[in-house]
């Protein structure tokens, strides 16, 4: 279960001189960057992405698909598409690549990529069942709707939990392009076709 006082002590609001502070600390010049953070609107919490071009916020993806202990979270209803140098691309977080309507959403707004921010720390024992299924699952996503997929996972330890990953680019049949090191802290380059 989240706690949702620890949740609400780390949210940003979108419209906050702390969230303005945060985009501050990066670069004017670089990267499209996806990241993901708690949201605060209205009251409400959110577990968001937002898009990053040249310290400006371009955009927010609200997470659809809700985990049972994300009940302090309320469900996104938006499923917005971005450009990055010309390559289309949605988002999915985490647990919303387990329904093939939330990459279905991405595809039928035109994009070429959904970028899948995750957190899978889980239990050890957890963890371990489910070490082998995520590229399992989001291969289904790529073979469904011909996207290419960047995920983008958690790595290492914390109490009781550990996550391994995956960090991985799969193109539209499905096939891992390039992935890190399960358990390994890593950045990965690959080239993905902007398409017509």
């Amino acid at each position: 279960m989240i706690d949702e006082v620890s949740a609400r002590r780390v949210a940003l609001d979108v419209s906050s001189s702390r969230f303005k502070n945060v985009l501050q600390r990066f670069p004017k010049d670089g990267p499209t960057i996806v990241m993901g953070f708690i949201e605060v609107s209205m009251g409400r919490l959110f577990n968001s992405a937002m898009v990053i071009e040249g310290a400006t916020a371009v955009g927010f993806y609200r997470k659809m698909h809700l985990l049972p202990e994300e009940s302090s979270f309320s469900a996104g209803m938006d499923t917005p598409v971005f450009s990055a140098d010309g390559l289309k691309f949605g988002i999915n977080i985490c647990y919303d690549t387990n329904f093939p309507v939330a990459a279905q959403r991405v595809a039928d707004r035109g994009a070429v990529l959904v970028v899948c921010p995750a957190n899978n720390m889980m239990r050890r024992n957890r963890a371990e069942t489910f070490r082998d299924a995520h590229n399992s699952i989001r291969r289904d996503r790529c073979r469904e709707t011909g996207l290419w997929l960047l995920s983008a996972d958690v790595t290492g330890e914390r109490d009781d939990r550990v996550s391994w990953g995956p960090t991985a680019v799969l193109n539209p049949q499905g096939e891992v392009v390039k992935q890190l090191p399960l358990g390994e802290p890593g950045l990965l380059v690959t080239d993905i076709p902007v398409g017509d």
